[in-house]
């Protein structure tokens, strides 16, 4: 392993080139799956051990991926980069292929929150038939459908806009709903698999509000709530309380109204608060709190 400073400086960071980066406890496929990282995201480079790299990604979180899913850059280079102009991709899915066609050879797949760089022809956004040309963070260039992209500032300035008119909430609920059904994956913060509190980063993220990424952290964050006085898109967060009283969080869904509330449980599910109820979630004698992050 190289010790830290030898042939790191020239190039601290490191931008993520797969749609979706596994990252792993070890250097190892074997090992568990801690968390995912998204195209575009800029990390830290930490180390490296044969062709893994440990990275320090902005959830915050320090593990391994496999280096074919990074591009190492410095200072230099990234400030550049984060400058560019971008798209952020708001489909669940999408494709990055070789041409303005859906039939032309694929590049790379995209899910939502990947980030790419735009490309420019005479001044204006280049898009032939409903396609508009992107870079890669390797450099590579290829087309998306227009409609599965949107002007990354652009975004960013409707996620203010909604936040101020009061629709935030609203806009998490309606965004965790469309996932229902995909399956649960420990350490999935992606369309391809979340876990319970990848799916409610995802959902604030896509919404302009970055969380932590596990439950035990979001449940810092945000005013505490009575399970009395919920309103969509409130946290519940489950879990154990010792014989001392120290509660440990083992789990968190979001509160979609009327008694009911979205996880990734197994599956990403919708299911009652109110025992009783055919569709109760098994285990809602471990709810512990509510909190409000909005």
């Amino acid at each position: 392993m190289l010790m830290m400073g030898q042939m790191l400086g020239a190039q601290p960071f490191a931008v993520v080139e797969f749609s979706v980066s596994n990252l792993r406890q070890k250097p190892d496929y074997e090992s568990p799956l801690e968390t995912q990282e998204l195209m575009g995201t800029v990390v830290e480079y930490l180390d490296t051990e044969g062709y893994w790299m440990k990275i320090k990604s902005p959830q915050p979180y320090e593990a391994w991926a496999t280096n074919k899913g990074y591009i190492k850059m410095n200072r230099e280079s990234i400030e550049a980069y984060e400058k560019a102009p971008k798209y952020i991709c708001t489909a669940n899915v999408s494709m990055v292929y070789s041409d303005a066609s859906k039939d032309s050879d694929p590049i790379s797949d995209l899910v939502m929150g990947d980030v790419l760089r735009k490309v420019y022809m005479s001044g204006k956004i280049y898009k032939v038939k409903g396609f508009v040309k992107v870079i890669l963070p390797s450099g590579k260039r290829g087309w998306v459908p227009e409609e599965d992209v949107m002007d990354k500032d652009m975004w960013k300035r409707q996620c203010a806009d909604n936040l101020v008119a009061g629709k935030t909430a609203e806009n998490i609920v309606k965004l965790a709903k469309r996932f229902v059904g995909i399956p649960y994956l420990w350490g999935g913060m992606s369309p391809k698999g979340f876990d319970c509190s990848g799916l409610v980063r995802l959902c604030y993220l896509m919404n302009g509000i970055e969380l932590p990424r596990n439950a035990s952290q979001q449940v810092k964050l945000g005013q505490e709530v009575a399970l009395t006085a919920l309103k969509p898109g409130d946290l519940l967060f489950f879990g154990s309380v010792d014989d001392e009283g120290n509660e440990k969080v083992t789990h968190v869904g979001m509160y979609v109204g009327n008694n009911r509330f979205i996880h990734s449980s197994h599956v990403v599910r919708i299911n009652s608060l109110i025992k009783g109820d055919t569709d109760c979630y098994e285990n809602i004698s471990r709810l512990l709190r509510a909190r409000r992050m909005l």
